[in-house]
């Protein structure tokens, strides 16, 4: 499904970065040490995180807690604990989402409905912290388990986003609501080749339903796939929906420098997709921009239960206008 936003506009952001993020082209507003930030645990440091982009975007924007209808956000934490504890502070309506690493792109989807309604302003979050992502869905750090060539690695940090009827540079034309898919695989460390075959699904039915070809758009920005999901979902796309895509960008894939990318697949989480959007895409002359947030719907519960891994992958095209 497809829907059309005629008042949505991204206005500002605010991005947090961990310190194995340091080393990476992103150019973030605050950059962090400590992976503690001064808390008692990892799962509590990921809701300041988010607290600190959620405080400093009202700041930059010169705003009040009462100017926020709606404070939006989702984390990998059961029960997305980061988004909300971090709420917590603020005296704002608040709406937690999940759709695993495509979660901020659901949440654009459900921002710009909100403003094409009564709504005006939302302040959209997320956040990962790797230790947190590590011991939840995989082993704790500390237990040294080996890893796989196809592991990426769960990025550390937060975004807020600013989502206004107000308009801007930065305009939200469509969202493409992705459906579940599964075709049977069951590798919890190659999260790249179970999400591919949902993001080529939705790309395919954003095209037929906008009327448009891929090469309309001068970047198509997926989430985190890894540098193998990447290759992966080109093909897929050639076989499965004659398809060719020359523009295709994985932000996981471009996260890390070579010499980390040497170790791992690339990065993951949902905050690899807004670093890079903000950190880098949108600071460079792309005008048309497809972003394909992807996400791999398991569970440590469903596999320790031998169940294949569901995806499921979301789209939103941006206009920028410089």
């Amino acid at each position: 499904m497809t829907l059309e936003f005629k008042n949505a506009y991204i206005k500002n952001s605010h991005t947090l970065i961990g310190r194995n993020e340091h080393k990476t082209q992103i150019k973030a507003d605050t950059n962090l040490t400590d992976y503690y930030d001064n808390e008692k645990s990892v799962e509590q440091a990921e809701a300041s995180f988010q607290r600190k982009t959620i405080e400093n975007l009202i700041k930059k924007e010169n705003l009040k807690y009462e100017d926020i209808d709606i404070l939006m956000g989702g984390d990998l934490q059961s029960q997305i604990f980061a988004s909300s504890f971090a709420s917590r502070k603020f005296n704002i309506p608040f709406l937690g989402i999940y759709s695993a690493c495509a979660t901020f792109v659901q949440g654009l989807i459900q921002s710009a409905n909100l403003l094409d309604n009564n709504v005006k302003n939302v302040i959209l979050t997320t956040s990962a912290h790797n230790l947190a992502s590590e011991k939840q869905f995989r082993f704790p750090i500390e237990y040294g388990a080996l890893r796989k060539k196809v592991n990426t690695f769960t990025a550390t940090g937060s975004v807020s986003a600013f989502i206004t009827k107000t308009p801007s540079n930065v305009k939200i034309e469509y969202g493409t609501i992705g459906s579940v898919v599964d075709l049977g695989y069951n590798d919890a460390n190659n999260f790249g080749a179970c999400m591919a075959p949902s993001a080529a699904k939705v790309i395919s039915e954003h095209l037929n339903d906008t009327k448009r070809k891929i090469d309309y758009y001068d970047i198509v920005l997926t989430g985190d796939l890894g540098i193998y999901g990447l290759n992966i979902l080109k093909d897929y796309l050639k076989k499965e929906y004659k398809i060719e895509a020359n523009n295709l960008v994985d932000a996981g894939s471009i996260l890390f420098d070579k010499n980390e990318l040497e170790k791992i697949a690339g990065g993951s989480g949902p905050i690899c997709l807004p670093l890079i959007l903000f950190g880098h895409i949108l600071k460079e002359n792309y005008k048309r921009i497809l972003l394909v947030g992807t996400g791999s719907l398991h569970s440590k519960t469903s596999c320790n239960l031998g169940e294949s891994i569901p995806s499921v992958s979301h789209v939103i095209s941006l206009e920028v206008i410089k």
